[in-house]
């Protein structure tokens, strides 16, 4: 039922898509929670969540699964071709972050 699964241990929710997104050369449009602050909501570091993504066939079974077993979920929206969208705000594409992001590391080190 499941296409990919990310942990949002490190770095949060952003970063555990912003990660499947590049590994797939895909990206995603997604909606915060208004009730909690947008930078806890795509940056916290909850050890308990984890972010997956079902293609549009498995939808309801995997909504059903949750359901039944009484998993609590929120439906983020959607992969996009390589669009980053937030709140309805356009954040960019995939590729704008990728190499900041693969090389962030080693330029703290060098630097």
């Amino acid at each position: 039922v499941i296409a990919s699964a990310h942990d949002v241990s490190e770095g949060g929710l952003f970063i555990a898509l912003l990660e499947s997104a590049m590994q797939g050369g895909l990206g995603f449009d997604i909606t915060t929670d208004v009730e909690i602050r947008p930078d806890a909501y795509l940056f916290g570091e909850s050890q308990s969540r984890i972010v997956v993504s079902v293609t549009p066939e498995n939808e309801e079974s995997f909504i059903d699964l949750m359901m039944l077993n009484g998993v609590e979920f929120d439906l983020l929206g959607h992969v996009t071709k390589g669009a980053i969208r937030v709140d309805d705000e356009d954040w960019g594409v995939v590729s704008d972050y990728a190499k900041p992001y693969q090389n962030a590391l080693g330029e703290v080190l060098e630097g």
